[in-house]
């Protein structure tokens, strides 16, 4: 297996984690605290507007952080392998990540905010629980991002 190959995917895989990483850390730090602040019936227009847009963009960079993050660790397994379980954990945490944001936003809380057709209580509570779920795929990608840069830094080191 070429050297290159494996490195190249490597780089894709930390280049698409690292953008869903930031993506992620930008809606929390950003935009969680300015939701916060809205009523029930914002929320919810936020949602069907904004939001939806915002959505389009970030399906095609889940997709693409999956499939190149399972290449390089499949190439990662057909080479040397000194770092097996750093490539495990960075992978694991990325699929939880994305089970999370599949399972639970993607079929769940978006399209119950989206619908605009929530009592404003209701809109305000799925809302927490959606920020809840946030936090776990945040923490998620951002321990399978570090987690990349850890097997960069020592396969450097080799």
């Amino acid at each position: 297996m070429s050297y290159y190959k494996r490195n190249a995917a490597y780089l894709l895989a930390l280049t698409f984690v690292a953008a869903v990483a930031f993506i992620y850390l930008f809606i929390a730090i950003g935009l969680v605290p300015y939701w916060q602040e809205m009523s029930g019936v914002e929320i919810q227009a936020w949602w069907e507007g904004p939001f939806t847009r915002f959505s389009y963009l970030m399906v095609p960079i889940h997709f693409l952080s999956i499939i190149t993050h399972i290449y390089a660790y499949v190439l990662h397994r057909r080479g040397p392998k000194p770092f097996d379980k750093l490539w495990l954990l960075a992978l694991s945490t990325l699929l939880i990540c994305q089970a999370f944001n599949f399972g639970l936003h993607g079929s769940i809380y978006n399209p119950s905010l989206q619908s605009g057709t929530l009592e404003p209580a209701v809109a305000l509570e799925t809302f927490d629980n959606w920020d809840v779920y946030h936090t776990v795929r945040t923490i998620s990608v951002c321990i399978s991002l570090v987690t990349l840069v850890i097997i960069g830094m020592r396969s450097a080191k080799t």
